[in-house]
């Protein structure tokens, strides 16, 4: 199961809902702390389903970049609502009705990521996923996915 170190959970806990202030963190960083941020990031959301498989929310069946998509904004939920979620007290299709703004007696766990970044080059990386990438792009001139993956 793809815990991540218990400071990847206590960042996003104490930058949500700012965004600005997880792109201040990040910025304040070393190089290798940013990578292990991304694949803390990448490692919980992939421990919730296997994307390709996609999850069934009131009768679709959801697309692989759906699911991912879905899986990222769980991890954005901060460590109690991803923990929900990975044990099985919250169904994955549940976290997806509050994805899609439905009520749910999970609505109350969920506070929204504003979209505001101090820096205009990270404008398109306004998500707390992606914000990381935006971040080593303008800091190294570096594609953080590129440079994770060896390509």
């Amino acid at each position: 199961m793809g815990q991540g170190p218990d400071w990847f959970w206590d960042v996003l806990d104490a930058t949500r809902p700012r965004l600005s202030a997880l792109e201040a963190w990040l910025q304040a960083q070393p190089r290798r702390i940013l990578e292990e941020f991304a694949l803390a990031y990448l490692d919980a959301a992939e421990s919730l389903t296997d994307f390709s498989e996609g999850v069934r929310v009131d009768g679709a069946d959801w697309s692989e970049d759906s699911t991912e998509d879905l899986c990222l904004w769980v991890v954005g939920q901060g460590h109690r609502f991803w923990y929900a979620v990975i044990t099985g007290e919250w169904e994955l299709a549940e976290a997806a009705q509050v994805y899609l703004g439905c009520p749910s007696p999970l609505s109350g766990e969920v506070i929204r990521w504003d979209q505001v970044v101090s820096d205009p080059e990270h404008r398109g990386y306004q998500s707390p996923d992606a914000i990381v990438h935006g971040v080593c792009r303008t800091r190294f001139a570096e594609d953080l996915h590129e440079r994770l993956s060896g390509g």
